[in-house]
C-alpha cells in the first residue's frame, strides 16, 4: 500500500511539472508572437487622408511620443528640426526621406521630428518611423502647442488658438512653430518636403535663403544663440505676434521673415541682401536651397538630369503643396537623389516611394 501511494504521488508530481512546463512554454510562445507582431519588421503604412480639423492638435489619447515640453527635452544648439502638423499620425515616404537625408549629412547633429498630434505605438514601432529610429541621431517628440508656447512672446497669441480660423491651418501652424522652435533652442529648421544632399555646416550659424528676388523662403532657416541670432529670433517673434493673418497663405511664413529682413537690411533690393547689407546675417541665393523654382517643379519628377549648377545645391525643395500627387518616375532627379541620400527609406518603399 505504501509503495502504491508513493507511485501515485510520483506520477501526480510529474503531471504537475509537465503541465507547468507546458504552461510556461505556451506563455513564452504567446509573448514572443505578440512582441514579434509589435516590434517586427516595419512595413508601409498608407495615409489616405489627413484630419481636416485643427482640433486634432489637442488630442492626447494613444500618443507614443515623448513630450517636447518635458524638462528632459534639451536639444543641442546646432540641432536640425522638422515639424509635422498635418495630424496624419505618421510620416510619408517623402517626409521620411527628408529626415534620413538630413541625418546622413549631419551624423554629429541631432535631428528632431516634431509632431503636433499623437503618433500611436503601432505607427511608432511598425512604420517608416521605426526605420528612422535605426539612426542614433534622429529623435521624435510631440508638441503640445499651447504648452510649447508658454514663457515665450507668443504665449498669449497661441492661447487664443489663431489657427482655428485659418483655411491653411496646417501651414500656418508650421509657420509659427518653426519660428518658435528656433527662438527656444536655436539651430536649423527644414521643411519636410526637402532633401539634403550635403552638410549645411559650412554655411554658418545664422542664415536664410531667397526663393527668388521677391521672397525669402522660410523652408530653410538657421538661427543661433549668439547676439545676431537672438536679434533675428526676437524680431520674428514680434513680427508673428503683431501681424499674424489667418486669411493669407504665405503671410506668416515667407511673408514674416521677408518683412523682418526688409527692416534689418540696408537695401530694399532682395538681390543685394547678404551679410554685408543685413548686419551680418547671411542671405543665400536660390541656388543653395531652391535650385529649381516652383515653375520648374516637374523637372524633379520626370526622367533626366539636373543642370550642373543645380546639382551643387545643399538641399532641394519639392514644393509639396503643388506636387504631393505627382508620381516620382524612375530615373528622375528626385528618384536618383532619394536612392543616394535616403537609401534606407528608398529601399523600404521600392517602387512605391513617393506615391
Amino acid at each position: 500500500m505504501h509503495s502504491l501511494k508513493q507511485s501515485r504521488q510520483f506520477f501526480l508530481r510529474r503531471h504537475i511539472i509537465i503541465c507547468l512546463t507546458l504552461l510556461i512554454l505556451c506563455s513564452v510562445t504567446i509573448y514572443y508572437i505578440s512582441q514579434r507582431d509589435v516590434y517586427g519588421e516595419p512595413f508601409i503604412v498608407e495615409f489616405e487622408s489627413v484630419n481636416t480639423n485643427v482640433s486634432c492638435h489637442d488630442l492626447e489619447d494613444g500618443d507614443a511620443l515623448p513630450s517636447a515640453e518635458d524638462a528632459e527635452f534639451l536639444p543641442r544648439p546646432n540641432s536640425i528640426f522638422f515639424h509635422e502638423t498635418s495630424c496624419k499620425g505618421g510620416l510619408t515616404s517623402r517626409q521620411a526621406c527628408a529626415v534620413e537625408s538630413a541625418a546622413r549629412a549631419h551624423p554629429r547633429r541631432q535631428i528632431y521630428v516634431m509632431f503636433s498630434a499623437p503618433v500611436s505605438e503601432f505607427i511608432y514601432r511598425r512604420s517608416c518611423i521605426a526605420k528612422l529610429q535605426q539612426f542614433k541621431n534622429i529623435k521624435f517628440a510631440r508638441v503640445h502647442i499651447k504648452e510649447y508656447a508658454k514663457k515665450t512672446p507668443l504665449e498669449e497669441m497661441v492661447a487664443k488658438k489663431p489657427f482655428a480660423e485659418s483655411q491653411w491651418w496646417m501651414e500656418h501652424t508650421s509657420d509659427v512653430l518653426r519660428y518658435l522652435t528656433l527662438y527656444k533652442f536655436g539651430g536649423v529648421y527644414l521643411d519636410t518636403d526637402m532633401l539634403v544632399t550635403k552638410s549645411l555646416t559650412p554655411l554658418g550659424h545664422n542664415w536664410v535663403a531667397r526663393e527668388d528676388n521677391s521672397w525669402v523662403n522660410a523652408a530653410a532657416i538657421a538661427i543661433s544663440n549668439d547676439h545676431l541670432g537672438r536679434r533675428l529670433a526676437d524680431a520674428l517673434m514680434n513680427e508673428v505676434k503683431t501681424t499674424y493673418r489667418p486669411d493669407i497663405w504665405i503671410h506668416n511664413g515667407p511673408g514674416a521673415i521677408t518683412r523682418v529682413l526688409h527692416k534689418m537690411c540696408s537695401s530694399q533690393d532682395l538681390a543685394e541682401w547678404s551679410s554685408k547689407t543685413c548686419d551680418g546675417l547671411e542671405v543665400y541665393g536660390p541656388e543653395y536651397f531652391f535650385p529649381l523654382h516652383y515653375s520648374r517643379k516637374d523637372d524633379y519628377f520626370k526622367p533626366g538630369e539636373l543642370s550642373e549648377k543645380a546639382q551643387q545645391a545643399y538641399t532641394h525643395h519639392f514644393w509639396n503643396k503643388l506636387t504631393f500627387d505627382m508620381n516620382i518616375e524612375k530615373g528622375s532627379p528626385y528618384d536618383t537623389m532619394a536612392e543616394k541620400h535616403c537609401p534606407t527609406i528608398y529601399g523600404m518603399y521600392g517602387d512605391r516611394f513617393g506615391s
